[in-house]
């Protein structure tokens, strides 16, 4: 039918036209963002499912820095173990040592402040061994749980305990036994001079109150030589040796002066008594009302320290053992994200082949339509000349 007003081959050549130009936007969209699913309309259902997918492998992947992180903290807390470790083997050795019976009392007293400096090392790194502000070992060392999957209730737990010291029996650990005795007493021999005039110490200095409650009537003063400065010290025309007026807290004895035959404090020279004075009294600080108190070398030393050793290995085998399953964790999970990734891709990824294929289909036919459609619209034109 010959017609001006309606050209309906026109029409369709345009509609094929621009169903053709959609595809070449679609393929070239696809194309460049390498996408097959760009929006809802591509693939509704495909875009949901991939969406799922998506955030499970995000999950995924966090929970595989969880991991490390996991690993991290257990290799942190073994370390400050193995330095505490070291200590204990030392203690040990030292122990050991000690009990050997050619030792001195200076002697024992070189390995007890060894022992000292290696406890107070072991509560030195107990309170600073730190992971992200996490005191792995301290006193506020709890159970740490680390999300290990993209799901609630994947998790492992890590569990930190409190190594110290005190934790491992070791708070009062000594190799030497010191007797406290009720009295420090002078040997009837024993001599001072002091500027020039000879002492000689008989009786004894007792502290079986804690006081000293002997009235001096002399008036010869040993401070400098016998106490600290300050410390006001009288010898009795007797020879009895008295403290009258204490200032200071100190009066030391030393050795190269003359001996005291129990030493206040275990020790053989140098030894020292501290004073205060409380309503009048002369009060003997560090000596209790017992009247022989005893700090006894502690029993079974080489037990107890096999006992913090085995404390310390078991967490160490432990942290050992939850590292490993972190490692095997991380496998599992970059397994699972693997999977997942590839189960996305075949959904939403664009096929390359096919998108190519489909771009150059669009061309030839945009080109096509295009030339068609100006046949078409050539049409009318032809009816014009029915005209004459």
């Amino acid at each position: 039918m010959s017609v001006i007003n309606t050209n309906i081959t026109s029409m369709i050549g345009q509609s094929n036209l621009n169903k053709s130009q959609n595809a070449l936007q679609t393929s070239m969209e696809r194309l460049s963002s390498g996408l097959r699913i760009n929006s809802a309309k591509d693939d509704a259902a495909g875009q949901a499912i991939a969406n799922r997918m998506t955030a499970q492998i995000n999950g995924l992947a966090q929970a595989q820095r969880n991991a490390n992180d996991g690993i991290s903290i257990a290799q942190t807390t073994e370390g400050g173990l193995n330095q505490i470790n070291d200590n204990l083997q030392r203690i040990r050795e030292l122990s050991v040592q000690a009990a050997n019976g050619t030792n001195s009392q200076n002697d024992l007293q070189s390995i007890q402040d060894e022992v000292d400096q290696r406890l107070e090392e072991i509560n030195r790194i107990s309170r600073e061994t730190d992971f992200n502000g996490t005191r792995v070992l301290s006193e506020d060392a709890e159970t740490l749980t680390i999300q290990v999957g993209s799901q609630d209730g994947q998790t492992i737990d890590v569990n930190l305990s409190t190594i110290n010291s005190q934790e491992l029996g070791l708070g009062d650990f000594s190799v030497i036994s010191v007797d406290l005795a009720e009295a420090v007493t002078f040997a009837d021999s024993d001599t001072l001079e002091v500027d020039g005039t000879t002492y000689t110490f008989v009786g004894t200095l007792t502290a079986t109150d804690e006081e000293f409650d002997a009235q001096p009537t002399a008036a010869s003063t040993l401070a400098d030589r016998v106490g600290n400065a300050g410390t006001n010290t009288l010898v009795e025309s007797d020879g009895q040796y008295y403290v009258q007026n204490v200032d200071g807290d100190n009066v030391t004895f030393y050795e190269d002066e003359f001996s005291v035959t129990t030493p206040g404090d275990g020790t053989n020279s140098g030894a020292t008594i501290e004073f205060n004075i409380a309503e009048g009294a002369r009060a003997v600080q560090g000596l209790t009302n017992d009247a022989a108190e005893v700090v006894e070398a502690t029993a079974n030393p080489l037990a107890q320290l096999d006992s913090a050793l085995n404390q310390v290995d078991s967490l160490r085998s432990e942290l050992g053992a939850v590292q490993n399953r972190f490692e095997d964790a991380i496998t599992n999970l970059n397994t699972n994200e693997t999977n997942l990734a590839s189960a996305r891709s075949r959904i939403e990824d664009a096929d390359y082949a096919v998108e190519v294929a489909n771009m150059t289909r669009a061309q030839i036919l945009q080109q096509a339509g295009t030339s068609v459609l100006a046949q078409a619209n050539q049409i009318p034109q032809n009816v014009l000349s029915l005209l004459g």
